[in-house]
């Protein structure tokens, strides 16, 4: 029995989630080795990624040939979409302490907490579409 799809809103939170969930080690990684002589921090970019997983903005004016099995043909329908990758780097700037680690922990810390307020966001996002579709299939008696 294949997976269950629950529609493209909870594949982009699934992916945003991962993503955070990623950004949040990579900080974690930075900020435990932020005293290590030579250490370059690891920055990870998920967002650019997420976007191009988006199928792009169907033009109003055009009626697009919608298909709801993998053996009807599809004919004009998303394109230019791509898988969901992330990617990390290692920040190869200059040295912020005098040991040669470029890791400046003030700026981690930052990005951990805006890191933090998206993932709750993206986590509510989905917590809020599963109830939707929670109520959509629940019987009313």
């Amino acid at each position: 029995m294949g997976a269950i799809n629950f529609g493209q809103t909870v594949g982009i939170l699934e992916n945003a989630m991962s993503g955070a969930a990623t950004t949040n080690a990579a900080v974690a990684n930075n900020v435990a080795n932020a005293s290590t002589p030579q250490f370059q921090r690891t920055d990870v970019s998920f967002k650019d990624a997420l976007a191009r997983t988006e199928a792009p903005s169907a033009d109003p004016n055009e009626f697009l040939l919608a298909t709801d099995d993998p053996r009807q043909i599809g004919v004009d329908g998303p394109a230019g979409t791509e898988a969901f990758s992330i990617t990390s780097t290692v920040d190869e700037s200059e040295q912020m302490r005098v040991d040669g680690s470029n890791v400046d922990i003030d700026q981690e810390m930052a990005k951990l907490s805006l890191n933090s307020s998206y993932a709750q966001t993206m986590a509510q996002l989905a917590t809020n579409s599963f109830t939707r579709i929670k109520d959509a299939i629940q019987e009313h008696a």
